[in-house]
């Protein structure tokens, strides 16, 4: 049987599951595409190993993470791992890379929506409340000799957002001489400053999701076409 995974079937996945960093994401990879089933296996194993990756992160930080660790706990072998998901440092990324796309995509943001990344922002709060340790450990990969990890999951989201900010200029929400790649820079440098900070020194996460919502607010609106305040919609 093809699978073909339809819109209202993600919504309705992503409404019974809560975000768990350590479940596997097949159906965020299959959104809208159909497989044979010999490539469907393989995306399925692939999403296997990159939870088995999260888990491990989670629970051991990011010393517990090795390529022999990922095999015993995934049950996979350790050359299916390497032709899967790549070298330990690759995994690693595309492990955390993988989780913060589905939690962006869960917001099922529309260009044309001026509080479309306010959305996605409001999201990745979710995330953090329903898994902050997975966050953390993420966050304290930063002060590792292995910090290239950090910066290039770093980049995976600058560049996620630099291509939703045009979208969003093409579709007349942002101004047309608003300088995108600085404003990307800004938010998603904003963002990840905030969270390492949370990390390394605890601090309530309220505390954190309101400094991030009025950081967003401001850089926003400052690029908008028409600035207004962000409806911030965060669930407690």
């Amino acid at each position: 049987m093809n699978e073909i995974v339809s819109q209202s079937a993600f919504e309705a996945e992503v409404q019974a599951v809560p975000y768990d960093p350590a479940r596997p994401i097949p159906l965020f990879q299959g959104l809208g595409r159909a497989s044979p089933p010999p490539r469907r296996n393989q995306r399925l194993r692939r999403a296997q190993i990159l939870a088995t990756i999260r888990r491990l992160l989670t629970q051991d930080g990011l010393d517990g993470v090795t390529v022999r660790g990922i095999a015993q706990a995934s049950g996979h072998a350790v050359q299916t791992i390497y032709n899967l998901v790549g070298p330990r440092d690759q995994a690693i990324v595309e492990a955390i890379s993988e989780y913060t796309r589905y939690v962006g995509h869960t917001a099922l943001p529309d260009p044309g929506d001026p509080e479309a990344v306010v959305e996605i922002i409001g999201r990745w709060l979710q995330s953090i409340e329903a898994a902050p340790e997975f966050c953390r450990q993420v966050c304290l990969i930063f002060f590792t000799p292995s910090r290239g990890i950090f910066y290039h999951f770093r980049d995976k989201q600058l560049k996620a957002m630099q291509g939703l900010l045009v979208k969003q200029q093409k579709c007349g929400v942002l101004r047309a001489d608003a300088n995108l790649s600085e404003l990307a820079e800004q938010l998603v440098t904003f963002a990840t400053a905030s969270c390492v900070e949370w990390s390394d020194r605890p601090f309530p996460l309220p505390q954190l999701h309101q400094r991030i919502r009025s950081g967003f607010g401001n850089l926003l609106d400052g690029a908008r076409v028409n600035p207004t305040a962000p409806q911030w919609s965060y669930a407690s």
